[in-house]
C-alpha cells in the first residue's frame, strides 16, 4: 500500500476542500506537514482513520466543520468527506484505488442558550462509503459493491495492524511493549495466510473424523467417545495454560519493576547484595535450564530398552537352561525336514554317504530330522538365543547410563538449591534497610506467586502432552476401524489428503516464522546500535515483545519511543524486502509510515539518529510534525523530502488565529 493523496473537505478545523499529494519518489519517499501546537496535525492521522476504518477517535464525535456547521439553519445539510487514493499490489497486479468515506448531517436545531448559539445536528448521519479502482487503461473506473469494501481494505491493510502504521506520538512509546505484537507480526509478513489455511485445514479434520460411522464396532465406538472427551480436556488445559503463562508474565514484571527500585537505594550494601542476587538469579535460571535437558535426556535413555533391562534377569535364567540342553536341540541353521526327506528318497547324502534304512548313516540323519519342527522347537530355540544374546550384549551398560544420568540431575538440583540459599542470604542483607524491605518482601512476594504460576504452566504443559497422546491413540484406533470398512474408506481418503495438507502448512509455518524470528532480532539489534547513543544490549521474546538484557533503570518515555521506533522500523524494512517472498508463495507487502509529532519525546541525538534510518526502512515515511522538531530533523531528513505543507490557521481582523479554520499550503 502507498497512499498518493489525501482530500478532506470540511473535516473538523480543516475548512473546504483540503488536498494533500504525498510523495511516492522512492529515492525522496518522504512527505511532511509542519504546524504549531493545535493546528491540526494529529487530525490528519485520524482522517485516515475515519476513512480507512470509520474510526472516530475525537472527543466531540461530530466531524463536521464548527464554523459551517453554525452557519446551518434548521432543515439544512452539509457534507464532510474525507477520500484516500492509494496504490496495492494484489494476484492480478497493482491498482489505484481511492477510499471515499461521507457523512451527511441534518441541522434539526438552531437556538441560543446563555447568549450561545446552540446548532444541533443528527445524531446519526447518513453514511455513505465508495471505493473504486482503475482499469488497466488508466481511465476506466470500477467500484466495488459496498458489502464488499471493509472486507477489501482489510486485505490491503487490516485494521488490527493499523496502529502500527498510523500513530502519534503519544502512541508511540508503547508500540513495542504491546502484548499483541506476535499477532501483529504474522499480520505483516502475511504469516496469517498459512495459519489461516492450517486452522481451516484443522477444520476439515475434525469434520471428516465426526463423520466416521462407528456404529460396527464396539472399540471403535469406545474410541470416538473418548476422543471427544479427550478433545474438551484438552481446550481446559490449554486455556489453563494460557492464563498460567499470564500470570508468569505479570508477576515476573512485577519483580522486574521492584528490582529496579532496590537498584535505585541509596544503601551502599543494598545495591550490593541485590546485584549479587540478581547473579544469582541468572545462575538458577541456568542450572535450571541444565536441569530441563539432563531430565529429557534422561528419560530419552530410559525410554530406548527398558523392557530388556528388567527382562535381563529372565533372559540370562533362560540362556542357562537352553545352554545345558544345547547338544540337544541345536540343529543346523536353515536345514529343513522337507530336505532331509528328499536325500532320505534319493538314498545318497550331500557327502556321497548311502543312506540305507537302519544304517548308521541313516539313524544320525534321521535324529537331526527330529530336531527340527514340526517334531521339536530346536529351530526355535537357536533363534530365541541369538536374538536374546543380541538383547543382552546391547543393554548390560543401560544401568550405568541411567545411573550417570541420574547422579548428574541429583547434582544439578543440588546446586540449584544451593544458590536458592545464597539468594536467600542476599535477600536478608536487603531487608536490613528500611526503605527497601518493603519493597524486597513485595519483590519476594511477586516471585512466590511466579513460582506458583509457573508450576500450575508446567502441569498444564504435561497435561496438553497427555491429552494429546490420547487423542492420537483414539484418532488411530478410529482409523484402523475405518480402513476396515468399505463404507468409511472415502472419509480415510480425505482425512489421509488432508493429514498431508496440514502437515506440510504445518512445517511451512515453522519454516517461515522461524526465518521472520531470527531475521527480525537481526534488524531490531542492528537499528537499536544505530538509533540508541547508550549502551543497551536487546532480545525479542517469544511474543516479539523489545526486551532490555540489562535493565537496572526504568524507561523514561524517550527510550520507550527510540524502542518501539526500532521495532517498526525492523519490522517495515521486513515487510519492504519481502523476506519470505519464494517462486511458491508470495507472503511480501509493503506499507507506509504515517506519524503525528514523532519526535515530542525524542531528544536531538536520537532525532538525529532515526531521521537517518526511517526513509531507509519504510517504502513511505508521511509525518505532522511540529516547527521546532523539524527545524532539529531537517538537518539529517531534508535529503529525503520529496513533498512539504505547512498547516496553518487562518486569522480574524485582529490578527488572532481561528481555531476552527486551518489550511494546508
Amino acid at each position: 500500500m502507498i497512499i498518493h493523496k489525501l482530500e478532506m473537505y470540511n473535516f473538523r478545523q480543516y475548512i473546504d476542500l483540503q488536498e494533500v499529494s504525498f510523495s511516492t519518489d522512492p529515492e525522496r519517499n518522504v512527505t511532511v506537514l509542519i504546524g504549531v501546537n493545535t493546528s491540526g496535525k494529529t487530525t490528519i492521522i485520524r482522517a485516515f482513520e475515519w476513512c480507512l476504518y470509520g474510526k472516530n477517535g475525537f472527543e466531540d464525535p461530530v466531524l463536521l466543520n464548527s464554523e459551517v456547521r453554525d452557519n446551518m439553519n434548521v432543515g439544512d445539510t452539509q457534507d464532510v468527506w474525507v477520500a484516500v487514493t492509494f496504490s496495492h499490489e494484489d494476484s492480478n497486479g497493482q491498482k489505484m484505488y481511492t477510499l471515499k468515506r461521507k457523512f451527511t448531517y441534518l441541522c434539526n436545531e438552531r437556538t441560543k442558550a446563555e447568549g450561545k448559539l446552540v446548532v444541533g445536528l443528527n445524531k446519526k448521519p447518513e453514511e455513505d462509503l465508495s471505493l473504486t479502482y482503475l482499469q488497466a487503461d488508466g481511465q476506466t473506473k470500477t467500484a466495488i459493491r459496498r458489502e464488499n469494501i471493509s472486507e477489501s481494505i482489510d486485505r490491503v491493510l487490516p485494521q488490527d495492524l493499523s496502529d502500527y502504521f498510523f500513530f502519534g506520538g503519544e502512541r508511540i512509546s508503547g508500540i513495542a511493549n504491546r502484548t499483541d505484537l506476535s499477532k501483529a507480526v504474522r499480520g505483516l509478513m502475511r504469516l496469517d495466510v498459512l495459519e489461516n489455511a492450517r486452522d481451516h485445514i484443522k477444520e476439515a479434520l475434525k469434520k471428516f473424523s465426526s463423520s466416521i460411522d462407528t456404529s460396527g464396532d464396539s472399540k471403535a465406538q469406545a474410541a470416538q467417545a473418548s476422543l471427544e472427551t479427550a478433545k474438551k480436556k484438552l481446550q481446559q488445559f490449554i486455556e489453563a495454560k494460557d492464563n498460567a503463562q499470564a500470570e508468569m508474565e505479570h508477576y515476573q514484571q512485577q519483580e522486574n519493576e521492584y528490582n529496579v527500585q532496590l537498584s535505585k537505594s541509596n544503601v551502599e550494601q543494598v545495591k550490593k547484595a541485590k546485584a549479587e542476587r540478581d547473579r544469582i538469579a541468572k545462575a538458577i535460571v541456568n542450572e535450571q535450564t541444565r536441569l530441563e535437558n539432563a531430565i529429557r535426556a534422561y528419560v530419552e535413555l530410559f525410554n530406548k530398552r527398558p523392557y530388556v533391562f528388567f527382562g535381563m534377569p529372565a533372559i540370562k535364567k533362560s540362556l542357562e537352561v537352553l545352554q545345558n540342553i544345547n547338544d540337544q536341540v541345536e540343529c543346523v541353521p536353515g536345514m529343513n525336514q522337507d530336505s532331509i526327506d528328499y536325500l532320505i528318497h534319493r538314498g545318497i547324502c550331500i557327502c556321497g554317504t548311502h543312506l540305507d534304512p537302519g544304517s548308521q548313516p541313516y539313524q544320525l540323519v534321521m535324529q537331526e530330522r527330529r530336531k527340527l519342527p514340526p517334531e521339536t522347537i530346536g529351530a526355535v530355540v537357536m533363534n530365541y538365543k541369538n536374538k536374546a544374546e543380541g538383547y543382552l550384549s546391547g543393554s548390560e551398560s543401560f544401568y550405568p547410563d541411567i545411573e550417570e544420568k541420574y547422579k548428574e540431575i541429583r547434582g544439578i538440583q543440588r546446586r540449584i538449591g544451593e544458590l536458592q540459599d545464597e539468594a536467600e542470604e542476599q535477600s536478608k542483607l536487603i531487608i536490613d534497610d528500611t526503605d527497601a524491605k518493603a519493597i524486597e518482601g513485595k519483590r519476594r512476594d511477586a516471585h512466590t506467586k511466579y513460582l506458583e504460576a509457573k508450576t500450575d504452566y508446567d502441569q498444564a504443559v504435561r497435561d496438553i502432552g497427555g491429552c494429546e497422546r490420547d487423542i492420537r491413540n483414539c484418532e488411530d484406533a478410529i482409523a484402523k476401524y475405518a480402513k476396515s470398512s468399505t463404507k468409511n474408506r472415502r472419509l480415510v481418503r480425505y482425512i489421509t489428503y488432508a493429514t498431508l495438507v496440514q502437515n506440510w502448512l504445518t512445517e511451512t509455518y515453522q519454516e517461515k516464522e522461524g526465518k521472520v524470528r531470527t531475521e527480525l532480532q537481526q534488524r531490531v539489534n542492528d537499528n537499536f546500535a544505530k538509533m540508541y547513543h547508550g549502551e543497551r544490549s536487546i532480545s525479542i521474546d517469544d511474543k516479539y515483545r523489545v526486551r532490555y538484557a540489562d535493565v537496572t533503570t526504568e524507561e523514561s518515555d524517550g527510550l520507550k519511543a527510540v524502542k518501539s521506533f526500532v521495532f517498526i522500523a525492523s519490522l517495515v524494512s521486513m515487510a519492504k524486502d519481502r523476506i519470505l517472498d519464494d517462486k511458491d508463495m508470495q507472503l511480501g507487502q509493503v506499507y507506509p509510515l504515517v506519524m503525528d509529532a514523532p519526535f515530542s519525546n525524542v531528544d536531538e541525538i536520537h532525532i538525529d539518529n532515526i531521521c537517518k534510518i526511517l526513509p531507509k526502512t519504510a517504502n513511505q515515511v508521511i509525518m505532522a510534525v511540529m516547527q521546532k522538531d523539524w527545524e532539529y530533523a531537517s538537518i539529517n531528513l531534508g535529503q529525503f523530502v520529496g513533498q512539504s505543507y505547512t498547516i496553518t490557521k487562518d486569522k480574524d481582523a485582529t490578527g488572532k488565529e481561528v481555531d476552527t479554520v486551518t489550511h494546508i499550503r
